[in-house]
């Protein structure tokens, strides 16, 4: 006697074949979109520590004084506000470093993001310490304090400029992302433009001033960078 199974007579299996899954691309990830509302939080609160700072920031940045700025108060909320504006404007500089280089049919991950924001941090660690020591021997203690002053409002506004461009280089369709690619190269290069102004600003008072300008543009601006893109490149293949 053979005993039939009624239920596979009655109900027909489903039977396919194994799909291509669909690739992995930053508008993709779910933990892209949980970064970026991570920084957005982070603004909020790191500006509303210092809500004066962009106003008064805007208002004096051309101007050369030889007084302290709103980064020199030592009270707990402008400590909070340098902090938490700095590891925004280094995850955000990160990322668009990441989406840079990544390269499509590869896999958008945390980890090699998790890289970049290492290697970034790290640079403007050296960087810091780079920037003190070379200003120590060739620049007077008031103009090194301006520069830095100068330097750090530009890094911050660099950052919270391209934090909604790089939202719409990931977000928005792919042939309207190419515009928000040019807006985004075009804030860096403002960026480095305001540097170079601010720096002959406050040091080009004589001919000779021009050379430290050049030296400082050449050892801390131009050749950190190209070494940050190489680091960039090596963190990749590790990964």
């Amino acid at each position: 006697m053979h005993v039939t199974d009624t239920l596979k007579a009655i109900v027909q299996i489903p039977r396919g074949f194994i799909g291509i899954p669909h690739p992995s691309l930053p508008q993709t990830e779910s933990w892209v979109f949980l970064v970026l509302l991570g920084f957005f939080f982070l603004l909020v609160y790191a500006v509303s520590q210092s809500s004066g700072y962009i106003t008064e920031t805007a208002k004096t940045f051309f101007q050369v004084k030889e007084r302290s700025s709103i980064f020199s108060k030592a009270t707990v909320n402008d400590f909070r506000f340098r902090f938490f504006l700095i590891i925004f404007t280094i995850g955000v500089l990160s990322l668009y470093a990441y989406l840079i280089q990544f390269k499509v049919g590869s896999h958008f991950l945390l980890k090699e993001y998790g890289c970049f924001f290492v290697v970034t941090t790290l640079f403007v660690i050296l960087k810091h310490f780079s920037f003190n020591l070379i200003g120590y021997v060739f620049l007077p203690p008031a103009g090194l304090r301006m520069a830095k002053e100068s330097y750090l409002n530009v890094v911050s506004f660099l950052g919270i400029v391209l934090y909604p461009l790089l939202i719409l280089q990931i977000y928005i369709p792919s042939h309207y992302a190419s515009f928000a690619g040019i807006a985004s190269l075009s804030v860096c290069f403002i960026a480095c433009i305001l540097v170079i102004i601010k720096l002959f600003q406050i040091f080009l008072h004589k001919f000779v001033a021009s050379f430290y300008i050049l030296l400082y543009l050449c050892t801390l601006e131009i050749l950190p960078l190209v070494l940050l893109y190489q680091v960039y490149q090596f963190a990749l293949k590790i990964v």
